[in-house]
């Protein structure tokens, strides 16, 4: 048995009981549905070359600092820095967190930016969701993909041109109103990244939310993006918003450490986390010292060795099934993100949700392929061995 991390880890009883209950889940995966809006974007994702001995062989270059370094050691110059395309993809947080809802059963209306008249092809790889429609073309990215981390250099010319006005023009306050009251579930992603997200959820809340009944039983999750795009003063706002929604429905807020350090930083009366503390102890109760502030109804703290979540009440810790060598990492976040609320609506307790979120992303980070619930229990019967020897190899079939 693995031993506990920390006082609120409770990775093993999580475990036992999503193994428990995930033969339910599965059954009843079709009957749960989920709104996601609203961006989109195709990422061009690439390795970068350390050096090149033929046309056949070259070394990768493992990290971002290996990157920085080669940079670095180039200013006041030139340097060439050569890339490998991995592959193509629909990207953003709504196509990919449909992606993952969508190979776990789920039914999924997907607003996004996917193209103009029509969505691009690309994004025409899930004929079986219950809707799609595309609000604007779509931004488009460059990944720079490593062992330790990703950069997404990105044109958010597009994203930048999401709106209310946009949204209602595509699909009428009537429709909203029969999707927002049809569904379980409500994902909402990169608020740094769409300028006009304040006042979309705004809208929702004032012209949607009071004709939708039983709010209090579905879940309004969020996922901020990179918030050093964004001032302290937009970051307090927005966060004063989630607020006022948080008294109609129950919000959960999905942060990455980064993320989870700056809001950190923004908020009165909480420490700001330090991450270089060891065995990450710097964020072993940061969720729970900033929700006793906020008092979401769940608030996430993931980073690919753990997670946590806290609610109302408690605070959990997960162990997370970590690989130095990913394949892929553009999307990882999402999937997690997309597996964990398909666990909220599945009615897995909060520690469950997340466990089942690693389970997903660790599968995608290892294979680049959304995971279905064949794969999720393939890996969960060898999940404390994926903790103990983080490189273990994983096949889907």
């Amino acid at each position: 048995m693995e031993i506990p991390h920390n006082k609120y880890d409770v990775t093993q009883k999580a475990l036992d009981g999503v193994k428990s209950k995930i033969d339910a889940m599965e059954e009843s995966a079709s009957n749960k549905y989920i709104f996601l809006g609203f961006d989109g974007y195709i990422d061009s994702l690439y390795s970068l070359v350390a050096n090149r001995e033929d046309v056949s062989n070259w070394t990768l270059m493992n990290s971002m600092t290996q990157m920085a370094e080669r940079i670095i050691d180039s200013a006041g110059s030139s340097t060439n820095i050569e890339r490998v395309l991995k592959r193509k993809v629909a990207g953003g947080f709504a196509p990919n967190t449909g992606k993952a809802l969508w190979n776990l059963g789920l039914r999924v209306f997907l607003v996004a930016a996917m193209g103009l008249p029509k969505a691009k092809e690309i994004f025409k790889i899930y004929p079986e969701f219950v809707e799609d429609i595309s609000i604007n073309e779509p931004g488009r990215t460059v990944g720079l993909e490593f062992n330790d981390g990703k950069v997404m250099i990105t044109d958010f010319h597009n994203i930048y041109d999401i709106s209310w006005d946009r949204i209602i023009k595509k699909l009428k306050i009537p429709k909203l109103i029969d999707r927002f009251n049809i569904c379980d579930g409500y994902g909402f992603g990169h608020w740094s990244l769409l300028l006009e997200m304040n006042n979309i959820w705004m809208k929702i809340k004032t012209e949607i939310f009071p004709s939708v009944s039983n709010l209090r039983e579905k879940i309004f999750f969020i996922d901020l993006a990179d918030l050093r795009k964004r001032k302290d003063e937009d970051i307090k706002k927005m966060i004063d918003l989630l607020l006022e929604l948080e008294d109609q429905v129950p919000i959960c807020l999905s942060l990455n450490d980064k993320e989870a350090i700056d809001i950190s930083r923004v908020i009165d009366g909480v420490d700001e986390i330090d991450p270089n503390q060891p065995n990450f102890e710097g964020y072993i109760e940061a969720g729970k010292k900033i929700n006793e502030i906020l008092n979401f109804s769940y608030l996430i703290i993931h980073e690919s060795h753990f997670a946590t979540i806290t609610s109302k009440k408690d605070h959990s810790w997960v162990s997370q099934a970590y690989t130095s060598t990913p394949r892929f990492s553009t999307g990882a976040g999402d999937h997690f993100n997309g597996a964990t609320l398909a666990g909220l609506v599945l009615n897995l307790d909060p520690a469950e949700a997340i466990l089942f979120g690693n389970i997903n992303t660790a599968i995608f980070v290892r294979t680049g392929e959304s995971p279905r619930f064949k794969h999720m229990k393939a890996f969960m019967k060898n999940y404390m061995d994926y903790l103990k020897n983080e490189n273990l190899d994983f096949k889907m079939k």
